[in-house]
């Protein structure tokens, strides 16, 4: 803007405290919306979110949960409610080379999983 004279100093000014009053406002707005998306549970949907948009992620976490869920289940099987001090270091232990390989060969358990239920589940031929 080009100003010459009082006149268009004020407009100028004018022109400027407009603009910082917008600034202002959306500031304020980007601010609330920010602060909005620090709330818990606000950061676990965003969290969940991206995990969902990353395949490589999503595969790691479901091998790790059955990796898990097998390792507690064969614990549990194998020594029950056990009360001794050295049976739950033993079950721990049996837990988590349970779960470790569990993890591990998570393809190779699932390949030979659809094999055998393939077989014992196919069409049997007429004679």
């Amino acid at each position: 803007m080009d100003i010459k004279n009082s006149t268009d100093l004020k407009a100028a000014i004018l022109a400027l405290e407009s603009k910082e009053r917008r600034q202002k406002q959306e500031l304020v707005v980007n601010f609330k919306d920010f602060k909005e998306s620090l709330t818990p549970i606000n950061l676990l949907k965003s969290t969940f979110n991206k995990v969902k948009e990353s395949p490589g992620i999503t595969g790691s976490i479901v091998k790790a949960s059955v990796g898990l869920g097998v390792g507690m289940l064969s614990k549990k099987l194998l020594l029950g409610k056990s009360p001794g001090f050295f049976r739950k270091i033993i079950g721990s232990a049996i837990q988590m080379g349970v779960t470790g390989l569990v993890a591990k060969k998570s393809d190779d358990i699932k390949t030979g999983g659809n094999q055998l239920l393939k077989t014992l589940f196919r069409p049997r031929k007429k004679m």
